[in-house]
């Protein structure tokens, strides 16, 4: 039996790649698609050039608000038992119930 492994590569903001380094990325994941899956995170998609900006899936993601990410917080805070004590709680906001 053959197994195949599979590796992952997350670039964060490849936008500020020169372009020169992005020719370089494009060609390493032409070489290496069959077995690395890559995904890139950025927030100007324009600024990827177009050979990998063809290669890729693109989706877009609204901003969370504060509120939101204030309220996740809270919920892994408590599924983890971590209790909200100290200055670094008291900078946190108490949210409003909904």
């Amino acid at each position: 039996m053959l197994l195949q492994l599979t590796l992952a590569a997350l670039l964060r903001r490849p936008a500020r790649m020169t372009a020169g380094a992005q020719q370089a990325l494009r060609r390493t994941m032409e070489i290496y698609s069959n077995t690395t899956r890559f995904a890139l995170a950025c927030n100007m998609s324009n600024k990827i050039i177009e050979p990998i900006q063809s290669r890729c899936a693109i989706l877009r993601y609204a901003k969370l608000t504060d509120l939101e990410v204030l309220k996740r917080l809270l919920e892994v805070c408590e599924a983890e038992k971590v209790r909200r004590s100290g200055s670094r709680a008291r900078a946190l906001p108490r949210p409003s119930p909904s």
